[in-house]
């Protein structure tokens, strides 16, 4: 009996893919990275043209181990924090990928790691549902 072919996955187009602010984190790639950071290299500083350290092929190769050592989430988290910390100057106008993962994301990354570590266990701890509390709200007020 022949095995069944499971529902083909939604393709995501390359427009799609550079919307990186409606995109799932989970369907990230380099082009997504790239894209938010011209646009908030646009956005913060009014670079029309963006233009990558190094070359195109260097920035896709720091961005995708990146992506792959930390995740899409912190990735972010970092290029944000990045952008509201990083100061540009008249001889380097912009933030590129390059620079900001080169440079910088060694030293916020721990800090962005450290809270989502940090979160995760608080949520673990608090348990963040009303089901995990043993006492019920009478309980709790005959406490006080």
């Amino acid at each position: 009996m022949p095995r069944a072919k499971k529902p083909p996955k939604p393709k995501i187009t390359a427009d799609q893919r550079k919307d990186w602010r409606n995109l799932p984190l989970e369907h990230w790639k380099t082009p997504t990275v790239h894209a938010m950071v011209a646009d908030l290299n646009r956005e913060q500083y009014e670079v029309n043209t963006y233009i990558p350290l190094r070359g195109w092929s260097f920035e896709q190769g720091v961005i995708k181990r990146a992506l792959t050592q930390y995740g899409a989430e912190a990735l972010r988290e970092t290029i944000t924090r990045a952008f509201r910390e990083h100061r540009v100057s008249p001889q380097y106008p912009q933030l590129t990928a390059g620079f900001l993962i080169a440079y910088l994301l060694p030293r916020i990354m721990p800090q962005v790691l450290a809270e989502q570590a940090r979160a995760s266990k608080q949520a673990e701890y608090c348990g963040n549902s009303a089901d995990n509390n043993p006492l019920t709200d009478d309980e709790i007020i005959d406490l006080f």
